[in-house]
């Protein structure tokens, strides 16, 4: 399996930002101690939340790229939170070979969702400005799951409360973790900064979410090639 790192991948340069800036313990784990499997062409985005280890359909229906917010994260950093922005992320993620994908949970809806929403993100360059939607419990679910679907993408329905203990960025371009435990926000870096989001927007958005959102997971381990081990 040959895998390669996005352009620009520096695990010190992670570091620097994790450790230095915000004070998270940083680590590094070699990618042969982890499962990876490459994405599949056109899948709905997934989030970077610890749940979508467990979805009982994530390995027949083929893997999605995993970044916090799903299509709510390329809309507030790229494309602009309202109708015509939604619309935008959509033929965005195609180009990429990706569609988009949003999700609820059993508490609550998608976390990073919920805080832009609430206009509590300062990495997010636009506002959530879609227009008509009750925000309120399953009645904005039933939309999205409606509105993915006219998208071709989809909205997905989580099990359970988050047990995430940490952080995990993976920065093998095209592929993702076939991870099962639920133990960790899992981040596909490699996707984001193929879109040209610059570093310091992409670690700003991934810190201050995990900070609001659950502040004791804010722990980072890197997967790496084996000559990138930090010591």
């Amino acid at each position: 399996m040959n895998l390669e790192v996005y352009t620009g991948f520096s695990p010190d340069k992670i570091g620097d930002y994790f450790n230095g800036k915000r004070g998270w313990p940083v680590t590094t784990l070699p990618k042969t101690s982890v499962e990876l499997v490459r994405v599949k062409n056109g899948a709905p985005l997934e989030c970077g939340d610890g749940r979508f280890d467990q979805l009982e359909d994530r390995e027949s229906q083929g893997y999605g790229v995993r970044i916090l917010g799903g299509v709510n994260a390329i809309m507030a950093i790229l494309t602009g939170g309202d109708e015509v922005g939604l619309d935008r992320a959509t033929e965005l993620l195609k180009h990429f070979g990706a569609a988009p994908g949003t999700h609820s949970a059993d508490e609550g809806g998608c976390g990073y969702a919920d805080l832009w929403m609430e206009g509590k993100l300062k990495s997010a360059i636009y506002p959530y400005e879609l227009s008509g939607v009750d925000r309120g419990g399953l009645r904005i679910g039933n939309w999205l799951k409606a509105t993915m679907e006219q998208l071709e993408g989809r909205h997905y329905r989580l099990n359970g409360n988050h047990q995430e203990l940490g952080v995990r960025l993976n920065p093998f371009r095209n592929y993702t973790e076939a991870a099962r435990d639920g133990l960790k926000f899992r981040i596909d870096d490699w996707f984001m900064a193929g879109l040209g989001v610059p570093d310091n927007v992409r670690f700003f958005k991934i810190a201050e979410t995990i900070e609001l959102l659950k502040p004791e997971a804010a722990k980072l381990e890197i997967i790496v090639p084996s000559y990138n081990i930090l010591k």
